[in-house]
């Protein structure tokens, strides 16, 4: 496929837009291309989505599937990326369907209504790094086939109220844009401060599931880089850098 003009969704400015019917997944063909800074990539289906960890992303047509690469400056954490994808994310859907309850679940995941509606996975490419994000708009993947349970914008806002998976992807193109540009000219510490307002559990005992085992305690925040912190019940701290968050007595 042969990019187009970014100005045909009103993308922000430098941003490349290449359109798919149907492919692998949006990720897989970004960093195919080596992930060139400001190109989107835009599937209507895909036939091999993935999620965190070689998960399934369940990719029923109708859903918004699109990748966003960017290049990043020397010294700059990329794993940050997921709370500025995040961020975007959570602005966009807030913006189309007013007066529903959308939180951010660590590290990388928009919930509405405590369920999730969003996710994203982060990948290396040649020239920068595969922002790949998937959004629920139509339809969810029922609770027996996913990790942890999820919904759609249909099912939280109605359908009268949807946007077009090209109008959600321009929305969301233009908050990323904005907090790209604040994470890498005033650093990491502006977006903390916003993705822990907008938080799922904060202060409240939760779960995370990490590569030597599950750790129970209370989310007390982010660390300076964006590892979550859980006090045990002894007091002690964790810092988590890597794994899945779960709610016990709500998932």
């Amino acid at each position: 496929m042969s990019p187009e003009a970014a100005g045909t969704f009103s993308l922000p400015d430098g941003y490349i837009l290449q359109r798919f019917e149907e492919i692998d997944g949006t990720n897989a063909e970004a960093l195919r291309a080596g992930a060139p800074h400001q190109h989107v990539f835009l599937a209507a289906s895909q036939t091999a989505g993935r999620g965190r960890q070689g998960r399934v992303w369940v990719s029923p047509p109708g859903n918004l599937f699109t990748t966003i690469c960017v290049a990043l400056p020397a010294g700059i954490n990329p794993g940050q990326l997921a709370f500025v994808a995040g961020l975007a994310v959570l602005d966009a859907v807030s913006e189309v369907a007013q007066g529903a309850d959308f939180t951010l679940k660590w590290p990388n995941d928009v919930l509405a209504e405590g369920r999730k509606v969003s996710g994203i996975l982060i990948e290396a490419g040649e020239s920068g790094y595969a922002v790949g994000i998937g959004v629920n708009l139509v339809a969810s993947p029922p609770d027996s086939a996913v990790q942890f349970p999820a919904t759609s914008l249909a099912e939280v806002a109605g359908l009268s109220s949807l946007p077009t998976p090209d109008t959600l992807l321009s929305i969301i193109c233009r908050y990323f844009s904005n907090w790209f540009e604040l994470w890498i000219t005033d650093g990491f510490e502006p977006v903390r401060a916003v993705w822990l307002a907008s938080s799922h559990g904060m202060g409240d005992t939760i779960a995370a599931s990490t590569g030597s085992g599950r750790i129970d305690g209370r989310f007390m925040g982010l660390d300076a880089d964006g590892a979550l912190v859980l006090e045990d019940a002894g007091g002690e701290h964790h810092i988590i850098t890597a794994g899945d968050v779960f709610f016990p007595g709500a998932d």
